[in-house]
């Protein structure tokens, strides 16, 4: 089942592979500078072929990756884990990463992590992100050719791996539990963010919270989607504070999500505040639909923490300022995890480097 042993770069090497695709990107994205002809028709190309990746969001992406392939950075990030300079005896594994589609490079982080482990990954693409992630390995490859070893995509029914990372809807997770059970595995189902408004919260502060909620059009597990105000909160702070999203309903697919879910309430006769370009509802669910801001009154930030700790499984960050006392990010932070901000609060590179695959099981 395993293929045969690829660690032929070191940890010091694998490293700096990524330092070095990280200070590529960082001249392609610096601010003032034209980017080159190839990195410029992949963003074109992006747009293309999946108007939500709109070029704003898919350098956002790229530019957030950028910050974090970094030397110091990613030494930082293995310091804690015990990865051997040389892994060469040790048995090699093959990990098939199974990547959601819903913002740009979304999976880019399994790949960075079966990458510093010195794992083989088996890149299953979403359809709506097949070009940016080939275009990154790519480079990688060009500029390091001994990297090949490490990097293959499968189309289809993908065979000959050890461990799974997959990531989906919740109807997919229950699949892909099934599926690959024998197989160690790491298997993400739907999550949403909530945000926390406090009496200290600042209008800068609600600008930030802006971030949170409309960066990728609000598709992203790490957006937003479900606010709790105090019971005397002035909503015209919000209005003012998210002023400058609304460009967000010049784009056709994201007017369209709107206008509907508007016309459903006004068939409903259901009460909402219209900010024009998102719908403000009051409801305690986590998860709104594209378009609509959930919101959830409260007297006592208890109410916040057991509505957290109750749902935790639905949760992927909470963010608020600092005078919150529920674990949280702070504002204009959530789509800029850092390396060890693990998804779904599941340590990647712990299980690539712990778990075993027995083949006789």
């Amino acid at each position: 089942m395993a293929s045969k042993q690829i660690n032929t770069l070191s940890l010091s090497e694998r490293i700096q592979v990524l330092s070095d695709l990280g200070d590529y990107l960082r001249q392609e994205t610096e601010l003032g500078k034209k980017s080159s002809a190839a990195f410029t028709n992949l963003i074109t190309q992006v747009e293309r072929e999946n108007p939500w990746f709109t070029s704003e969001f898919t350098q956002k992406a790229i530019q957030a990756w950028a910050k974090l392939l970094d030397n110091d950075r990613l030494t930082t990030f293995v310091a804690p884990y015990q990865i051997a300079q040389d892994s060469s005896s040790k048995k090699p594994k093959t990990v098939l990463l199974i990547l959601a589609g819903n913002i740009p490079l979304v999976g880019m982080h399994d790949f960075v992590c079966c990458f510093l482990s010195g794992e083989k990954s088996l890149i299953k693409l979403a359809s709506k992100d097949k070009l940016v992630l080939p275009f990154l390995t790519s480079w990688i490859i060009q500029h390091c050719p001994k990297a090949k070893n490490y990097i293959e995509y499968v189309e289809g029914i993908a065979s000959e791996f050890t461990h799974v990372i997959a990531t989906g809807s919740d109807n997919s997770a229950r699949y892909f539990e099934h599926y690959f059970s024998k197989y160690p595995s790491i298997i993400r189902k739907n999550r949403s963010s909530i945000g926390v408004i406090t009496p200290n919260t600042t209008a800068a502060d609600l600008q930030l919270l802006g971030e949170d909620i409309f960066t990728y059009f609000g598709l992203g597990c790490r957006n937003v989607t479900q606010l709790f105000i105090p019971h005397n909160f002035n909503f015209e702070l919000l209005k003012e504070a998210f002023l400058g999203f609304n460009y967000l309903y010049n784009h056709n697919k994201y007017a369209n999500n709107y206008d509907y879910q508007k016309a459903i309430y006004l068939m409903n006769q259901e009460r909402f505040n219209d900010l024009g370009h998102v719908l403000l509802i009051e409801k305690d669910e986590i998860k709104s639909p594209l378009g609509v801001l959930y919101y959830t009154y409260y007297h006592e930030i208890d109410e916040v923490e057991q509505f957290v700790t109750h749902n935790h499984n639905q949760i992927q960050c909470v963010v608020s300022d600092s005078s919150c006392p529920i674990s949280h990010m702070s504002f204009g932070t959530a789509q800029y995890p850092d390396l060890w901000d693990f998804a779904d609060q599941i340590d990647t590179l712990h299980f690539l480097l712990t778990s075993t695959y027995d083949e006789e099981a």
